[in-house]
């Protein structure tokens, strides 16, 4: 259901959308008499008084409200999931802090910067896309898309080139067997040969 409101303030732009992060285009359905030209310039003003944080053409987050990163790399590119380095450190297979978010995508791998952080999405095979759930942020009350440790380790294993990981701190003694040898059955040969030598 949406609400509509001329003249849009920060204030009247809260009570509209619920979220922390939103896209321009569902402001300009909320507030269509205003028009699209008016509608940007306002997300513009609101942006440079610090009321709003632009965080790419088309996306912005209120400054005051809290947003999980994973949530924010969900929002940011699509189709994607968080795995690799990011989802490897959450699930406690490597102990290395990761300083960006790390993700996959079935499209062109991208790069995104934005003032709460970096980005980075790495293409996968369509049919590799599979193996994560989706998880529900409790603050914001939306979703982002996590990779399973198991896929998370192959992703990384096939996407990052490694060649052994006797010389890595990789950490398989609570991955499901089973499983990361049922999913290693869709990576090519060498990936199973890094996993199993």
């Amino acid at each position: 259901m949406y609400v509509y409101y001329l003249l849009m303030t920060l204030k009247q732009l809260g009570r509209a959308i619920e979220t922390p992060i939103f896209y321009s285009y569902q402001v300009e359905r909320l507030f269509f008499n205003e028009g699209k030209t008016m509608v940007n310039t306002q997300l513009s003003r609101l942006t440079k008084r610090g009321e709003l944080v632009r965080l790419k053409r088309g996306v912005y987050k209120f400054a005051d409200r809290e947003l999980d990163d994973f949530v924010l790399a969900g929002w940011l590119y699509k189709p994607s999931y968080v795995s690799l380095e990011s989802a490897l450190q959450v699930a406690g297979i490597i102990p290395d802090v990761v300083g960006q978010i790390t993700s996959v995508t079935t499209v062109t791998s991208k790069e995104i910067k934005t003032s709460v952080g970096m980005f980075l999405y790495s293409k996968l095979a369509k049919n590799l896309y599979f193996g994560y759930r989706k998880i529900k942020d409790e603050k914001s009350g939306l979703f982002y898309n996590m990779a399973e440790p198991e896929k998370a380790l192959l992703d990384w294993i096939y996407i990052r080139g490694i060649r052994g990981l006797e010389s890595t701190r990789v950490n398989r003694d609570d991955l499901n067997k089973k499983k990361l040898k049922d999913y290693s059955k869709i990576y090519p040969e060498w990936v199973r040969k890094v996993l199993y030598e």
